[in-house]
């Protein structure tokens, strides 16, 4: 599968280019808790804050995502 292919599929499915924690994790077929374990340990996904306080709400852009499903060998869900 292309990167433009899986890109079109998680688009089409959460119809968004910046993914919530929750559908970062439903992308990739993993808990929202090993989402939240890899973002305090840096790994894998970059994300960006919306706002600048410690609980800012985080969002995973596409394409992080699809990179990871990607490199990983992982299904497109």
């Amino acid at each position: 599968m292309t990167k433009q292919e899986a890109r079109g599929l998680i688009y089409q499915k959460f119809d968004t280019l910046l993914l919530s924690r929750k559908q970062a994790a439903q992308a990739l077929n993993k808990s929202v808790a090993t989402i939240d374990r890899w973002k305090k340990q840096g790994l894998y996904l970059e994300y960006k804050k919306r706002g600048k306080s410690k609980n800012a709400s985080v969002e995973y852009p596409i394409d992080t995502v699809v990179d990871y499903i990607l490199n990983n060998n992982q299904k497109v869900v």
